[in-house]
């Protein structure tokens, strides 16, 4: 526990940094909260000439990478999107289409796992590991005393498995306070509240995240996308960091992201949970919708969301991949314009759960909670 005039200054930090509170819209979807999706109308790719007045004729997307576009985009009820945002397409050119091809946890990755997550010289994990069949969940005792919990579950949006290595004894789950996380980015602020908080580092935990899911997927490209503080009613912290697949260099966003919660005694993480997949590349039939096409989708389609208590401000506009399932039940990873909500980086990161999107194959919006 930190001297109460540290944790003083550190909650003033807090109070400082965090944003406004998102007001979330859309239909309950099972297990990841509130989404929305809609599909585009035939003329999708029809200019909208009236609304989208800041484009000129002939621009493309790439033109627009490292620009502004300043525009409101208004509907009824008090649907308000208030757009000052940078166009990130770097890698447009490379953008595809692929299936999403969910991954089992097999017993040998468990080994493996479990080995890289619980390393030491005296002790062997697996041969610690007892198989609980009530639980469906292998569970163990390190030498240090504290009880662990390994199980594959099973999640039905999309059917696929998910793991959950978790530190029983550590016992955060249940009173983990989620409503003011503060989001660390590079920088010597960053640095400072994770050593007085953690007594660690950004650097440090995507590094032993990134050699986590490194045993689980060695051909995949992961990237840590946030980090996350949170604090328990008892006034202990905990660091979230979030992982992000690649494709083509560009992000995926998809059910169940890897992430790590990592405690101040020890830079091994507390819990791991996610899944992982493959990917079979299908190609497009068509060029993607340009940035020009994602807003004018996004204009067209406005009143199809539910009414906002408040207008929601987005000032990044980028290209990216996300799991989707289509109208065949297909699952599938698109390229997408994704409206980042929030005025600025912190505010983006820490309600980088929230995907607001158009399909950049078939100007379908998209408005959901990727929770994790």
């Amino acid at each position: 526990m930190m001297k109460k005039e540290s944790r003083n200054c550190f909650l003033k930090w807090v109070l400082l940094l965090l944003p406004m509170v998102f007001v979330g819209c859309g239909r309950q979807t099972e297990e990841k909260g509130q989404g929305f999706s809609n599909a585009a109308d035939d003329g999708v790719r029809e200019e909208n000439r009236e609304n989208s007045a800041v484009f000129s004729d002939g621009e493309s997307s790439a033109e627009y990478f490292g620009e502004t576009i300043k525009l409101v985009i208004e509907g009824s009820g008090g649907r308000k999107l208030s757009v000052d945002a940078q166009v990130y397409a770097e890698y447009m050119e490379q953008a595809s289409c692929y299936k999403y091809v969910p991954e089992p946890f097999t017993e040998d990755l468990r080994k493996i796992f479990l080995k890289k997550a619980l390393p030491a010289e005296t002790w062997d994990v697996t041969e610690a590991a007892v198989y609980n069949p009530e639980k469906d969940a292998w569970e163990f005792e390190t030498p240090r005393g504290e009880a662990w919990i390994y199980q594959v579950t099973r999640s039905r949006v999309p059917e696929e498995e998910v793991l959950n290595l978790e530190n029983i004894t550590a016992n955060i789950f249940s009173d983990i306070k989620q409503v003011s996380p503060v989001v660390f980015q590079d920088g010597q602020m960053a640095d400072m509240l994770l050593v007085e908080a953690l007594n660690t580092i950004p650097e440090e935990i995507e590094s032993v995240g990134l050699n986590y899911i490194g045993a689980l997927d060695e051909n995949g490209k992961y990237e840590c996308s946030f980090i996350n503080i949170c604090e328990t009613d008892e006034g202990q912290f905990y660091a979230e960091a979030q992982y992000r697949k690649t494709i083509d260099g560009i992000p995926v966003t998809t059910w169940h992201d890897f992430r790590t919660v990592t405690g101040k005694t020890s830079l091994f993480p507390v819990r791991v949970w996610g899944s992982f997949f493959s990917e079979e590349e299908i190609g497009l039939d068509n060029p993607i919708l340009s940035v020009k096409e994602a807003v004018a989708a996004m204009q067209r389609q406005i009143d199809s969301i539910p009414a906002q208590k408040e207008q929601i401000f987005v000032s990044k506009i980028s290209l990216e991949y996300l799991s989707v399932v289509s109208a065949e039940g297909d699952l599938l990873i698109v390229p997408i314009w994704r409206f980042w909500a929030g005025e600025n980086e912190g505010e983006r990161s820490l309600r980088s759960e929230e995907v607001i999107a158009v399909n950049a194959v078939s100007g379908e919006l998209i408005w959901e909670n990727r929770a994790g």
